[in-house]
């Protein structure tokens, strides 16, 4: 019997269709909005990589030597293989660049999870200048997720701009500890970093406010008060109020102490979460850091939702093909022909070539299909009712509805 390797799986059936709908609901949503179809390639140089992620995220790289002898890993971020796209293909003069994929990324699982492989959607804007794509990338993540009806969900809101400034006056080995306990969601080993610290009373105080400064998009107002210099605040607050303007107030949620663990993110980050199971659902933010590290004068930013939990919220249901097409008993050429002007109306089938009806029939119900049609002899059998009819019928009145 053959097994997948640990941490892998092929996907199937309902499953399958449920994913695909997400795909392809999301990628016609991006496509209206001006975003191209970017395919990554699977591999990446690991000199391209290595020094672009967090320690913590590079250390879950999957490595490997190509034919050619080229160290490589597995794609492990799409935004990468996205930027190196817009560096090679691209002018300035031609920025920004829209691109949205479907594809899958792969890296060592964080206990208690197991899978090496993950299929993301999602979006990146390259290259752009000035206001306003924040919100347009943001504002487009909940529209996702109208479309695919999964209303009861909430995006949390940083900005690691803030955390630079609250981090700009402690020194760099205790700035990069604090940073890691508060991507990993370690508030006692940030406690522990602040406590090896010598602080007066105001810094002590908005280092340990830093992770409860969470709530609210009313929080800002207080954040400000504590961090003193509200030009720091303002990008996010800009953000949030555009946001509100367009009737996501209820669904956001501000964390000051929330930092993605790629290691390139400079701006506003967010994850966006299930209010019903507190899934995580994707995320994103802004990546200016990522470009400057390639060379690119600009801004990037992007999302990506993992579409296995897109599937397993939405609660939309990916509809079973309408009818088997029994052609057992059938010329095939005719058969083939008819099955032919099905597909033209837009009617969902399954071609049957069982030589045994009852078999045939007995897979229709276990499939779940509406209709049954024996076309040698032009009869349609409803399976809901065991109603038989004349094709004829069958196609002037079922078809029609």
């Amino acid at each position: 019997m053959n097994k997948n390797p640990k941490g892998c799986s092929n996907i199937g059936g309902g499953d399958a269709a449920r994913l695909e709908y997400c795909r392809n609901k999301a990628l016609e949503l991006f496509s209206l909005y001006g975003y191209r179809p970017f395919s990554p390639a699977e591999f990446q140089l690991i000199e391209d990589v290595w020094n672009k992620l967090a320690p913590n995220r590079a250390r879950r790289l999957i490595a490997l030597t190509t034919p050619f002898g080229e160290p490589c890993v597995l794609r492990s971020d799409i935004t990468l293989s996205a930027v190196a796209y817009l560096d090679s293909h691209y002018k300035e003069s031609e920025r920004p660049l829209r691109l949205c994929y479907a594809d899958r990324i792969f890296s060592a699982p964080r206990p208690p999870k197991t899978n090496l492989e993950e299929n993301q959607v999602g979006v990146e804007v390259l290259g752009w200048e000035g206001a306003g794509v924040e919100a347009e990338v943001v504002a487009l993540l909940f529209r996702t997720l109208d479309a695919l009806s999964i209303e009861s969900s909430s995006v949390v809101l940083g900005d690691t701009s803030i955390i630079s400034k609250i981090f700009e006056d402690v020194p760099r080995e205790k700035a990069e500890l604090l940073t890691e306990a508060l991507q990993n969601s370690s508030y006692m080993a940030y406690r522990g970093v602040m406590e090896t610290m010598e602080l007066d009373d105001e810094k002590r105080g908005l280092l340990e406010a830093l992770p409860q400064l969470k709530g609210s998009v009313s929080l800002l107002g207080e954040a400000m008060r504590l961090i003193g210099d509200s030009s720091v605040v303002m990008p996010l607050k800009r953000l949030c109020d555009t946001l509100c303007k367009l009737g996501y107030e209820e669904r956001l949620r501000v964390d000051l102490g929330f930092i993605r663990d790629l290691g390139y993110y400079k701006g506003s980050v967010f994850n966006v979460y299930s209010s019903t199971s507190g899934a995580l659902l994707g995320g994103g933010g802004r990546y200016d850091g990522l470009l400057t590290k390639i060379g690119i004068e600009g801004q990037g930013a992007g999302f990506a939702f993992t579409l296995k939990e897109l599937a397993g919220h939405s609660p939309e249901r990916v509809q079973a093909p309408t009818l088997m097409l029994w052609c057992g008993a059938a010329d095939q050429s005719d058969a083939l022909r008819y099955a032919d002007g099905l597909a033209k109306k837009s009617v969902t089938f399954e071609l049957s070539w069982q030589k045994d009806r009852a078999e045939s029939l007995r897979i229709a119900r276990q499939r779940g299909y509406l209709w049954w049609i024996d076309y040698s002899a032009k009869k349609a059998l409803s399976l809901r009712g065991d109603e038989e009819i004349e094709l004829r019928k069958f196609e002037s009145e079922a078809l029609s509805c």
